[in-house]
């Protein structure tokens, strides 16, 4: 490529392409570091985890769906929006413009990078690079390995490349998620009390000036850290009557006094199975156990990593991410204001970075993942397979593997 067709801008409807030599600059001196190769060999056995790890995933999902529970899950899927599924911000309602697109663009680059720092630590040549934009908005970067070289390097060299990128995203997700899990083991309750996640409008609390994000941290001189123990099965108050509150608010306690309770909060006793009335505050409240809990639980990945697929901003998740819009007032951190803005930011690293490793590793051709596939069975064939019949198998799987996964994404929406 001359020196004309470097640090130019291609446009293609609506997207960018800046091509650079600094980036190649860059890729050639990581490639000739010493453990670029071992690294290229680590990258490549991580691949098929990451397809593992995905079919798993997709595989549970289609039992979930085919099981009596399915009706209900796909009920569930239906208050979420179809474009949740597709992984770009300002298109995906749940994902933040600001975290998602830094996200992704630092996905889309060690992806790329990786191929590139790997292809040239084998000496294979890379012969464009360069970053991204729709419009002038940054999403990602380019990295364009000579076909013809790969096409005639050994299987193991173009496996190696076409690994380091489904590879190294995995591992960028997993540094993020123990960064992720060691952020929120730094989280601890603002106060001790019952949390206020809900207020109903024209309610004693509501009238009182109580909103989301208080921490009622006593009723009548008595410490609270469960309103149902002064408001509950056991209360002598009744309507009518008065109590006095102490509140974490913004920082600061503030007395509330004089909050008429109204009647009645009706509740049935699971001893006698009658209903029975109570005194009616209106709150909904996340009680001091439960933020304890939640914040210890979010901070051990290893003992319930599914926590982690919960996305924080999704409605059903609010009350299980400790970092979340609805709970996040409810923590002080000593890594102070950073604490929110770096748990968001480490958790869209990592969501991003791992759905494009497991779904960039899935036997998809043309994906990573698929065209590796196809040169790993040409290198394990040779000699019994046709470069034909190795192309056929590959695309009877890229249809079963493409059709596991649009049913999982498609047809709930359909149904």
């Amino acid at each position: 490529m001359t020196e004309e067709e470097f640090n130019r801008f291609e446009f293609h409807f609506g997207v960018i392409l800046f091509r650079t030599k600094r980036f190649q600059a860059i890729m050639d001196r990581l490639g000739k570091s010493r453990i670029s190769k071992p690294a290229g060999w680590a990258l490549l056995y991580l691949m098929p985890v990451a397809a593992a790890i995905g079919a798993y995933i997709f595989l549970t999902e289609a039992a979930v769906l085919l099981s009596p529970r399915g009706a209900e899950v796909v009920s569930y899927i239906h208050t979420i929006s179809p474009l949740a599924n597709i992984g770009l911000p300002g298109i995906n309602p749940y994902l933040p413009i600001v975290d998602g697109w830094a996200a992704l663009v630092v996905a889309m680059i060690v992806h790329e990078g990786a191929h590139g720092i790997v292809a040239r630590s084998l000496g294979l040549p890379v012969k464009s690079s360069g970053l991204l934009f729709f419009l002038v908005v940054p999403i990602g970067a380019f990295v364009d390995v000579d076909e013809d070289a790969m096409r005639g390097a050994r299987s193991s060299y173009a496996g190696r490349v076409l690994g380091a990128g489904a590879g190294i995203n995995l591992v960028v997700a997993i540094v993020c998620l123990l960064a992720l899990a060691a952020t929120v083991g730094a989280f601890t309750p603002a106060a001790s009390g019952a949390g206020i996640i809900g207020v109903a409008q024209g309610s004693p609390a509501y009238n009182a000036g109580l909103r989301p994000g208080d921490i009622v941290t006593s009723v009548d001189g008595r410490n609270v850290t469960d309103l149902d123990s002064v408001l509950g099965p056991n209360t002598t108050l009744k309507a009518g009557e008065s109590i006095n509150m102490t509140v974490f608010e913004s920082g600061r306690l503030v007395d509330v006094n004089g909050v008429k309770l109204a009647c009645c909060d009706v509740i049935e006793n699971t001893q006698t199975g009658q209903n029975v009335s109570y005194p009616y505050i209106g709150v909904e409240q996340i009680t001091g156990a439960s933020l304890t809990a939640t914040a210890s639980a979010y901070a051990a990945p290893l003992s319930n990593i599914y926590l982690y697929f919960c996305v924080p901003t999704l409605p059903a998740c609010q009350t299980r991410v400790p970092y979340s819009s609805d709970l996040a007032p409810f923590y002080k951190s000593s890594l102070g204001v950073a604490a929110v803005p770096l748990a968001n930011f480490l958790y869209w690293l990592f969501f991003l970075n791992f759905n494009l490793a497991i779904f960039n590793a899935l036997p998809i051709y043309p994906l990573d993942g698929g065209q590796a596939f196809l040169v790993g069975l040409k290198g394990l064939g040779r000699g019994r397979l046709t470069d034909r019949t190795a192309l056929t198998i590959t695309g009877l799987v890229t249809v079963v593997v493409l059709g596991l996964v649009l049913g999982i994404v498609i047809g709930p929406y359909l149904v």
